[in-house]
């Protein structure tokens, strides 16, 4: 019985986790389908954002002394990232590849690194943001320990891995 019943709540937390990845909702002011809340690399390679997202993740070539200062840093703590961002926003299209480029040659791993897309109000549906206080996206957010020790907000002052 123990075994059953551990097995439906499991089913449940399952099926309650799954429903907020890859959601797509329309955006009325838009006048279009977005995306909102977590999202994994096959929304980011779907539709037209999967064309840019693909086009700046091949293309971008990151300087490798900042992927390796960045590498030795992610090696030293406990770091998480999360990601905010829009599919229906040009800077978006153009960072979000780019970054996910970054963390990749940086070695940072995919368990600890969070996509979380948002609708033109900048709001997701089922996944609190609150809490990250953004205005503008996309925006990269760089925790360490739970806390957060830096931003990048729509475009990079130099560029992405050096700002990282």
């Amino acid at each position: 019985m123990r075994s059953l019943i551990l097995a439906v709540l499991i089913l449940f937390a399952v099926t309650l986790s799954a429903q907020n990845f890859n959601k797509k909702v329309q955006d009325d002011k838009l006048d279009t389908e977005v995306l909102v809340d977590y999202v994994d690399s096959t929304a980011l390679y779907d539709g037209m954002f999967g064309l840019y997202y693909k086009t700046q993740y091949e293309t971008y070539s990151p300087k490798t002394k900042f992927v390796k200062k960045a590498k030795t840093i992610f090696n030293g703590g406990d770091y998480e990232i999360v990601t905010v961002l829009g599919d229906w926003c040009s800077d978006s299209k153009l960072q979000v590849g780019r970054f996910d480029k970054v963390l990749a040659e940086s070695s940072f791993p995919k368990s600890k690194y969070k996509h979380i897309a948002v609708d033109r109000e900048k709001k997701a549906r089922e996944v609190d943001i609150t809490k990250y206080r953004i205005s503008r996206v996309p925006t990269f957010i760089i925790f360490l320990n739970g806390i957060e020790i830096g931003r990048i907000t729509e475009s990079p002052d130099t560029t992405l891995e050096k700002d990282l």
